[in-house]
């Protein structure tokens, strides 16, 4: 069950809200998915606007990203 309503605006934000991010080089056009738990565990709590500033394109090498929360919930184990 989802615990946050609002706009997504750290990566807390977007672990409580159980929303993946998708990435967009804006310079070239890549899109990639990241877990917002793993961001975290590796850089601690930033606001996206910080982590749009740290993230650097694997493809073209620039720093020219957006980030957009995924519009469905990440799956849930089953088990």
């Amino acid at each position: 069950m989802r615990s946050h309503v609002g706009a997504i605006e750290t990566l807390r934000h977007a672990c409580m809200a159980h929303r993946m991010l998708w990435v967009l080089c804006t310079a070239c056009g890549r899109a990639h998915k990241l877990d917002p738990r793993n961001l975290t565990l590796l850089l601690g709590e930033l606001s996206l606007r910080e982590l749009r500033s740290r993230l650097t394109c694997r493809r073209c090498g620039r720093r020219r990203a957006a980030i957009l929360p995924d519009d469905q919930e990440w799956p849930h184990k089953r088990g």
